[in-house]
């Protein structure tokens, strides 16, 4: 997949294949910060993984999203982190299209290869850790909509030892859980909910700064 923008938000790497517009991928940013947030006031991600990732892809319903098809939920072991770019032949047997499950493997392509793999990746190893976050591409499909895949992944190391590089530091083995659905929104559909969630996400900004 060839993406003109890979955004790093929260927990989220999030990728806009050409032809999205800038309102739309400034909505889909907001929308998914504000899911994240809503989730986080309701389950603990750590401990309550599965309820987590529900309520996110709700919240995203709730606001404007409608809702195309779902990822079974799955389990799959990896040795390697470079191995998550093999989840989706693994794991994602009934993606909700073929042209969203490509969309997905170049995210996870992407994200392996970028300098966000280190950010995401370094801190998290220790043995019976566990860590989650969400890829979710995005593409244009041609009739003013934008069809977003939500793939959550829970990973959870067991037996590790360092390495040398960050992609290379699982010496034991990764459990990796997959929770997700895909969605189409529109500038119209977001439209009544854009101003409510610009505010809270600036009142919670605020408050943050404050907190510091």
């Amino acid at each position: 997949m060839s993406t003109d923008e890979s955004v790093l938000q929260g927990r989220s790497f999030v990728s806009f294949a050409p032809g999205v517009s800038a309102q739309l991928r400034a909505d889909i940013l907001d929308c998914l910060l504000y899911a994240q947030l809503s989730a986080d006031q309701k389950h603990d991600r750590y401990r309550n993984w599965k309820p987590w990732i529900e309520q996110y892809q709700r919240t995203i319903y709730q606001k404007g999203g409608r809702l195309t098809g779902s990822i079974d939920p799955g389990m799959v072991t990896i040795r390697r982190l470079r191995d998550l770019r093999y989840l989706p032949a693994s794991a994602f047997g009934r993606a909700t299209s073929p042209e969203l499950h490509a969309l997905m493997a170049g995210s996870l392509h992407t994200l392996l290869s970028s300098e966000h793999a280190n950010t995401f990746f370094s801190s998290w190893f220790s043995s019976g850790q566990s860590e989650s976050f969400q890829v979710v591409p995005c593409r244009a499909s041609g009739t003013g909509a934008v069809d977003i895949l939500v793939c959550g992944l829970q990973m959870t190391t067991r037996a590790v030892q360092p390495g040398l590089l960050f992609w290379d530091t699982l010496s034991g083995d990764m459990i990796v859980r997959t929770n997700g659905a895909s969605f189409s929104l529109t500038e119209q559909s977001y439209a009544p909910y854009r101003e409510k969630i610009s505010r809270y996400l600036t009142d919670a900004a605020k408050k943050a700064i404050a907190e510091l």
